[in-house]
């Protein structure tokens, strides 16, 4: 492995990232960013876009992913990258991890366009594609962050401001939509999912008291449930808890923490109503309760305008079920899903 990255087999890697989920900790991943197809910007074409010069930390981030794809081979194709893509992001993002040096974005101005990749497939092809475009975010996935982790987390939040860009949603729109970063380090997000109470008490202090924006996906549902029925809520819809979550306790946000979010410069967006994967989401009813009533009730909190969401599990946006659809028609513009965040049409 060369100078830029710590010396990690791809297996190390995994096992390492792997430790942080079992110990539900942050956990570093590269997704692909992607317009969605049919999306009608001028700016891209179907398929991948030609080849373009990209940064030599690009290049070599690609070439790794190539050679961890290899050897973390699984029995399906999103399996395989996703693990390859983990393992990378924990050799890249870790706490081992060499900071990025500064560079300008590959020389160009910075309206330039660099068309995305509009291909909703999950392939090793593809990624590998998108690393070398440079057309890739780096995000930290969170869930509970309980009172006693918060000293962890804001050293960790600080090193990551040290070495990364703090990235806002007009950072995000900015280079979905001219395919170039456009600030002299690379940007990082840290993303907290579910909407439970100790992000609000914990993790959005951590971020500030850091200096970075925090990205908190709310599962709306869990909001409205009863302070009494939350524990067995979360159970039941595969919401993790850990000890300092109590029975009894509230233990998700409430709307007035979200309104105050979003005033605070966060990204606070929906994360379905119920935690709900995609495959589940058929009927208009059932599309109406996770699609468009999530967004009805953050825009109404924060008085803004919710433009991201995710599914549980992480599926990506290919514009054919009536979901998709309506993620759409809602004034979503960005799916985040396990291997890739899509830009959608609008």
């Amino acid at each position: 492995m060369s100078h830029h990255l710590p010396a990690f087999t791809p297996h190390e890697a995994l096992e390492a990232s792997q430790d942080l989920v079992t110990r539900r900790r942050g956990v570093p991943m590269f997704v692909s960013l992607r317009s969605a197809p049919s999306s009608g910007d001028p700016h891209r074409e179907a398929g991948h876009p030609p080849r373009t010069p990209a940064q030599p930390a690009d290049l070599e981030l690609a070439d790794t992913f190539s050679a961890f794809r290899d050897r973390l081979r699984a029995g399906g194709e999103e399996e395989t990258v996703i693990r390859a893509l983990q393992s990378l992001a924990y050799a890249g993002l870790g706490p081992d991890r060499v900071p990025p040096g500064a560079s300008a974005p590959d020389g160009q101005a910075p309206d330039a366009h660099r068309q995305l990749s509009s291909d909703p497939g999950i392939s090793a092809d593809s990624t590998e594609a998108d690393l070398r475009a440079g057309h890739f975010l780096r995000v930290v996935n969170y869930h509970n962050t309980p009172a006693g982790w918060k000293d962890e987390l804001v050293a960790e939040l600080r090193g990551y401001k040290e070495d990364f860009e703090t990235v806002g949603l007009a950072d995000l729109e900015r280079f979905a939509r001219t395919g170039v970063w456009h600030k002299p380090r690379p940007g990082l997000l840290p993303v907290f999912y579910e909407g439970y109470r100790d992000n609000f008490d914990v993790a959005a202090a951590a971020c500030e008291e850091a200096g970075v924006i925090g990205w908190f996906f709310v599962c709306t549902a869990f909001v409205d449930t009863p302070v009494e029925a939350q524990y067995d809520y979360a159970l039941a819809h595969r919401i993790k808890l850990v000890p300092e979550n109590p029975r009894g306790e509230r233990l998700a946000m409430n709307w007035a923490e979200i309104g105050d979010l979003h005033r605070r410069g966060h990204v606070v967006t929906p994360h379905t109503a119920s935690h709900a994967p995609a495959r589940q989401v058929l009927a208009p009813e059932d599309i109406e309760r996770e699609v468009i009533e999530p967004k009805r009730l953050m825009d109404r909190a924060t008085g803004g305008s919710a433009l991201c969401t995710a599914w549980l599990e992480g599926s990506a946006w290919t514009g054919e079920s009536a979901a998709d659809q309506a993620l759409v028609e809602a004034g979503y513009r960005f799916v985040f899903s396990n291997t890739m965040v899509q830009r959608l049409p609008g």
